[in-house]
């Protein structure tokens, strides 16, 4: 294959991968096993698709690629892959399995932006470009999600209020039942969050894959953090029945004005967002 090729294949494995980390994380708040089997065959796929790449180098050079940091990365990420997928057949941690995979999924990431700037071609800066579009399409799709959940528990604050109050009326018909809102806004945040932490991650590698000073003390970055642990906090304390209902709705609320408070006045704070228009 080309090297263009190759380009493409790797970038259909990452796209997998992500796709898998997804399900996992989905299968893991909401117990969704037809999400979890999705995600079990999706990572088979990427697996599988390692492999013919390992035992293609292995062929081509006659040794196994561990005799240099960014060979050694491949076959560390093809190892934990193999770790997961086993673990995942024969244990059903599912956790362990969705962290597993966090791990795995960021090493072969570095070991995808090592392999493409070292080649000769314009192919990696390419990649380069695309991940960082990547981050930003990935953020913004959780950011409009994060805001329909809002929107949600917004709705059923109103509805509550007005049920509170006795306020019968056409208005209240029309707003829908409680609890159809509230799993929404569930439904919505549970899709956001691992859209966020991926973004996160790709954002992050980007950043220290070009010639652009990055900060962890940045404003934006410890921002989006710190939605993401909010975010993430909401979601464990809703999925073991901890909060429900209107205290569920309010925190999301809040959550949400932090989100937008990190959006807006973070990014005038960030002198490296900043930089790059946001």
């Amino acid at each position: 294959m080309s090297a263009f090729e190759d380009f493409r294949i790797y970038e259909l494995i990452v796209i997998l991968y992500a796709l898998s980390l997804i399900m996992y994380f989905y299968d893991f708040v909401k117990q969704d096993r037809k999400a979890n089997q999705m995600a079990f065959w999706l990572l088979l796929l990427v697996w599988f698709l390692q492999t013919i790449f390992l035992f293609g180098n292995i062929y081509v050079t006659g040794q196994l690629p561990v005799f240099s940091i960014m060979e050694g990365l491949y076959f560390y990420a093809w190892l934990i892959l193999l770790v997961s997928i086993v673990i995942n057949y024969f244990y059903k941690v599912d956790f362990l399995v969705f962290v597993i995979n966090v791990v795995g999924f960021i090493v072969m990431i570095i070991f995808l932006v090592s392999h493409l700037t070292n080649s000769e071609t314009s192919i990696g800066v390419q990649f380069i470009g695309e991940m960082l579009l990547a981050h930003i399409i990935l953020a913004f799709l959780a950011y409009t999600l994060y805001t329909l959940s809002f929107a949600f528990s917004v709705l059923y604050l109103f509805q509550f209020n007005m049920l509170k109050k006795k306020k019968w009326g056409q208005t209240l018909k029309r707003l829908g039942r409680l609890g159809q809102m509230e799993n929404l806004s569930y439904l919505l945040m549970v899709l956001s969050t691992p859209l966020l932490f991926i973004s996160l991650i790709l954002g992050i590698i980007w950043a220290y894959s070009t010639n652009d000073l990055f900060y962890w003390l940045d404003a934006k970055t410890i921002g989006s953090f710190i939605v993401l642990v909010i975010y993430s906090i909401i979601l464990y304390r809703k999925a073991t029945r901890q909060s429900v209902g209107r205290d569920y709705a309010f925190s999301n609320t809040i959550a949400f004005s932090i989100l937008f408070l990190n959006y807006f006045l973070f990014t005038l704070l960030s002198d490296f967002h900043f930089k790059l228009g946001g």
